[in-house]
């Protein structure tokens, strides 16, 4: 799970904080990674629009001819803080934009039970 976020981005503000309390409730069942102030070619390469956004991958790559973005990796910050970089390749599989509440958030992008 991937949240694109920045400090200027209003909306952002509490995103992190709802990624970080999530992230230790979650465990070792789902990598969250934090991406502070992504640069424009990230946001161009991943069609983002708006800060914050959700993004969840899943490993492998895609299970049909459909168009979809694969990543060979995936780096930023672990919610704590420390370094984060995972070995692909990832697909994206699910997508939400904005401010989202902290329950949405769970049952979107949580562990699949």
């Amino acid at each position: 799970m991937v949240l694109l976020s920045a400090q200027w981005a209003g909306p952002s503000g509490p995103a992190p904080t709802v990624l970080k309390e999530l992230s230790r409730r979650w465990g070792t069942s789902v990598h969250a990674v934090l991406v502070e102030d992504p640069d424009d070619e990230l946001l161009e390469l991943w069609d983002v629009d708006m800060l914050p956004t959700w993004l969840r991958f899943t490993p492998g790559e895609p299970l049909d001819d459909e168009e979809t973005l694969t990543v060979t990796h995936l780096s930023g910050a672990s919610p704590g803080g420390e370094g984060l970089h995972l070995e692909g390749p990832w697909t994206l599989t699910h997508r939400r934009s904005g401010a989202l509440p902290k329950h949405v958030v769970e049952t979107e992008f949580g562990p699949r039970l």
